[in-house]
């Protein structure tokens, strides 16, 4: 008997030691899960405090633009509007708008979390300026080495040079000319090498008031240049270059002091000058 009852009292004591360890158990592990929902909530709380509260505040928008084309009207132009957020904002949208104004050679819209939105603006600059007839008024048309017409009348701004040349006889037939148009595709390239000239010595253009497009009757063309203060005129190939142009002036020096003979045109297509006068042409 007395065997029988010491067994059952350590079998008792078993039980409320498997019964303590079960409560421990469950008493750690809803300690466990109240820790890791703490964490994820103070998480949560500081991601939004740091990250989504900010990305959801006012952006701070920076404009880098040029005169001509106001911060305001940049932000109009581009669709973002006064409470803009960083999440609100398509950079990629934003940066092709802002690509299609006629002012705007290129465009970047660039988003820094969370917080900063910048717009870096670059301006057309004009290599030549032409004269044509809108609105039923004649006005200069200002073109970019794209052969984009950026600006009609008015003033260009930083963008022009006074000693710009003036390009005449672009087209062939009727031209519909709007801010944004791009010049028939014959003629692209001479805006290409204009810009070129340009940026190689621009004091070229100094010398040049006038560049006439004179068209043949298979679509291409010739060039016809006017120096400033000749009267004689220069003829040569659309494909020119300023080596070509040094050389033009060059000839021009030359013939001048031939005085009442001097010829009215000097045709250098051949890469070797060919004089004409009102009465014919003459020997190179």
């Amino acid at each position: 008997m007395l065997g029988d009852f010491i067994y059952t009292e350590e079998e008792v004591r078993e039980e409320e030691g498997v019964r303590k360890h079960d409560v421990s158990r469950k008493i750690e592990k809803a300690l466990k899960r109240f820790l890791a929902l703490a964490a994820v909530i103070t998480c949560c709380g500081l991601l939004w405090w740091f990250l989504i509260n900010p990305a959801m505040m006012p952006a701070t928008v920076t404009v880098s633009t040029f005169p001509g084309l106001g911060s305001e009207a940049v932000l109009r132009y581009a669709r973002i509007g006064s409470g803009a957020t960083y999440v609100s904002v398509n950079a990629s949208e934003a940066q092709m708008l802002l690509s299609r104004h006629p002012l705007v050679e290129s465009a970047r819209v660039v988003k820094s979390f969370p917080d900063q939105i910048s717009i870096h603006l670059e301006p057309r600059a004009a290599v030549a300026v032409s004269i044509a007839r809108i609105n039923g008024r004649m006005q200069p048309v200002y073109f970019d080495r794209h052969g984009v017409a950026f600006m009609i009348g008015g003033e260009p701004g930083a963008s022009a040079r006074p000693w710009l040349p003036v390009v005449s006889g672009l087209y062939s037939g009727a031209l519909a000319l709007y801010l944004g148009s791009r010049l028939p595709d014959p003629v692209l390239p001479l805006f290409s090498r204009i810009g070129a000239i340009m940026d190689e010595d621009y004091r070229i253009w100094q010398a040049i008031s006038e560049i006439s497009v004179a068209w043949n009757d298979n679509g291409t063309f010739d060039l016809v240049l006017y120096p400033v203060n000749h009267s004689i005129r220069v003829r040569m190939g659309s494909d020119i270059s300023a080596e070509d142009i040094f050389y033009a002036l060059l000839v021009l020096d030359a013939v001048r002091r031939m005085g009442d003979s001097a010829p009215s045109e000097i045709d250098l297509r051949s890469g070797i000058g060919v004089f004409s006068s009102e009465g014919g042409r003459l020997g190179g």
